[in-house]
């Protein structure tokens, strides 16, 4: 497996208008590895590029490269776990401004990228963007 770096792909920066949100998750080590891995697009429908670069995890749309969401994590016992969230707040580079929303799709993301079980959380997501 490939690790992904920043050159890898074109990103910006977090811009100045963005948000700390809140997102409780707590990780192995085995699952943060393979999220700390990150993911470099391969075909126009992977939608994100990630990386790592020590505490932080960037998430950058593909198409745009605008970073949507930044996430530290720090070591508890032999876990690792989220410390912080930062998602972009900027109206020309993202839209959404619902924190639970967010909050949701991250973890999705993230359960996804340690190969967690995301089915019913994809359905909540999806059930919960139809009613809105």
């Amino acid at each position: 497996m490939r690790i992904a770096k920043r050159n890898d792909w074109k990103t910006e920066p977090m811009p100045s208008v963005s948000k700390n949100i809140t997102l409780e998750k707590v990780y192995s080590q085995e699952e943060f590895d393979l999220i700390a891995a990150g993911v470099i697009p391969e075909q126009m429908e992977d939608k994100w590029f990630i990386f790592y670069e020590a505490p932080w995890l960037y998430l950058h749309r593909s198409w745009t490269g605008f970073c949507i969401f930044k996430v530290r994590f720090e070591m508890v016992a032999e876990n690792v776990k989220i410390a912080e969230v930062q998602v972009n707040r900027d109206p020309a580079q993202y839209s959404n401004t619902n924190d639970e929303r967010d909050a949701s799709m991250l973890g999705i993301l993230l359960d996804s990228r340690s190969e967690r079980d995301v089915r019913s959380q994809m359905l909540g997501w999806i059930k919960g963007q139809s009613s809105n």
